[in-house]
């Protein structure tokens, strides 16, 4: 039994503050604004004095094993402010490894260097003549290749629409080919120790909780294997939830490995993305008046797949960021929810950046969720200044937050990484402090239930975990200040000091072997 003494921050339905929390056995066995004379006497006892403590942190929507290969194998470009640098970055990384067979990177953005365009094949080839380099743009729907990648790519890949051999660049369909050929060529260890170390650095941002989207390309997909085995063996270990979501429009994929959710982004994707310009719109871009992006399945596949995947009960997620996109989903997953109806499907939005006003109330109607990355929103690797000139007007009405919430609609959010680090107070602090229209801005306790109860109740997990209640498993945080008396500008300063799964501080550091043994031990964990 333990006792915690100060702001207890709840985030339950009506946002109750408390000054005491009772915890037992993993579990919240009290609440109260005063301690009960059973539990006087206990010793142990934690004050928090100017701290609060308030649920783990979750992420709704990230590419695990993706940003994992990047945050702890290999590397990231995004802090680079000139080509130079980039080529910089490349030669210390090699400095510092022999024996590479493949090098994937990424975070290059034309917008983040003062040269305002993506690196060349020449230019990698400078600074990496001798080993396949391939780099994934900050929009995670581009990349640049260098010669001897080029090499390596074969001519399935070269063939598609959006492959730029001179330029070494990939777009379209030849990038998510691309980034599936790549992505073969990982070595497995390296990906098994990835995924491993990635934990522990969720765990120091206070999440507790992950939606995962896996299915990359790995061969006979690895990384859906891999992420299921080491997920059961973090849950077993030391609590860390992960709900996995896998790309396919492959219903039996998922059902073959009775997995209940489907979808993401890659072969889930509706659209591209604005940085490509391939984001799917009603009307043309404003700087091309003859493109309106790409939708990249037919009406009719989008179809098919949204009532199969419904009929077999499947939680179902699709990518869509531009407005036609979005109508196309909603259309799609309201066709299938008229062929089956399901009272509680939590079928599910992913960025859904431009929404029809129309589009918005029948995602009301339908019970849709909407999961987006407001850490996004305050990236200058994808400014306002260039949103204005391929949106126009447009750009007012992107990432609706308010408008969502007042719909009625569930929000939840997630840093979509590694185009965005995981970073919940990051994504606390953009939803608060919308730049392109203050007026869609959310309350700080709204915020703190995107990254908290909302992503809870969108994996079916709100009855366990979410919000600080009795009976609730003890997943909590304590944080350095309490938020509710910060300005919202101040957002930022905000730090986890603890995570507390099951009632017990996180440990981090797995080793292999262990991770073997709670995977097969533990098959009964919940993913």
């Amino acid at each position: 039994m333990h006792i915690y003494h100060g702001k207890i921050i709840s985030l339950d339905a009506d946002n109750n503050i408390y000054n005491y929390l009772v915890e037992e056995q993993g579990r919240i066995i009290y609440l109260g604004d005063s301690l009960p004379p059973e539990y006087e006497t206990h010793s142990s006892v934690t004050e928090l004095g100017d701290r609060v403590l308030l649920p783990s942190f979750g992420d709704g929507h990230l590419h695990f094993s993706s940003w994992a290969l990047f945050a702890v194998s290999y590397f990231d470009v995004r802090e680079a402010r000139d080509i130079q640098g980039i080529k910089e970055i490349i030669h210390d990384y090699l400095s510092q490894k022999d024996k590479l067979k493949t090098v994937i990177a990424y975070g290059v953005s034309k917008h983040s260097v003062k040269e305002k365009r993506l690196i060349s094949r020449a230019e990698l080839d400078e600074a990496c003549p001798d080993i396949p380099l391939v780099i994934f743009c900050y929009d995670g729907h581009s990349g640049v290749f260098n010669t001897k990648m080029l090499e390596k790519f074969p001519d399935e890949v070269k063939n598609l629409p959006g492959f730029q051999e001179e330029k070494g660049h990939m777009f379209n369909e030849a990038y998510f080919a691309g980034v599936d050929f790549a992505t073969s060529m990982v070595p497995p260890l390296d990906l098994v120790k990835s995924i491993l170390g990635a934990y522990d650095l969720l765990a120091e941002k206070g999440i507790g909780l992950i939606h995962v989207t896996e299915g990359i390309g790995f061969p006979n997909d690895l990384d859906i294997t891999l992420v299921s085995l080491i997920a059961r063996a973090r849950s077993k270990k030391n609590q860390f939830q992960t709900r996995l979501f896998f790309q396919t429009m492959e219903v039996e994929k998922a059902l073959k490995r009775k997995l209940p959710r489907i979808g993401g982004c890659f072969a889930t994707a509706l659209d591209g993305c604005f940085a490509a310009c391939d984001a799917a719109l009603h009307e043309p871009y404003s700087n091309d008046p003859n493109n309106k992006g790409i939708l990249f399945q037919t009406e009719e596949e989008v179809f098919e797949f949204t009532k199969k995947a419904n009929r077999a009960g499947l939680q179902i997620e699709m990518h869509v960021i531009g407005d036609a996109a979005v109508s196309r989903a909603v259309k799609a997953l309201e066709a299938a929810l008229l062929d089956y109806p399901r009272e509680d499907h939590r079928h599910t939005l992913i960025h859904a950046c431009l929404i029809p006003p129309d589009d918005l109330k029948k995602i009301a109607k339908l019970g849709i969720g909407i999961t987006v990355q407001p850490g996004f929103l305050i990236s200058p690797l994808e400014p306002i200044e260039y949103l204005n000139e391929i949106l126009g007007s447009r750009v007012k009405t992107s990432s609706p937050l308010k408008s969502i919430l007042e719909a009625g609609i569930h929000l939840s959010g997630g840093s979509d990484a590694p185009v965005t680090h995981p970073d919940p107070i990051e994504g606390i602090y953009g939803a608060c402090n919308h730049p392109y229209d203050p007026d869609q801005s959310v309350s700080i306790v709204d915020a703190l239930k995107m990254y908290t109860y909302e992503i809870a109740w969108t994996g079916f997990d709100e009855k366990e975990r979410g919000s600080l209640e009795e009976g609730k498993i003890a997943d909590m945080v304590i944080l350095n200040q309490d938020p509710l008396l910060l300005d919202p500008k101040d957002l930022l300063s905000l730090k986890v000091e603890k995570l507390f799964l099951k009632g017990e501080e996180y440990q981090s550091g797995m080793e292999l072997g262990g991770m073997l043994w709670n995977s097969f031990t533990g098959s009964k964990e919940k993913i």
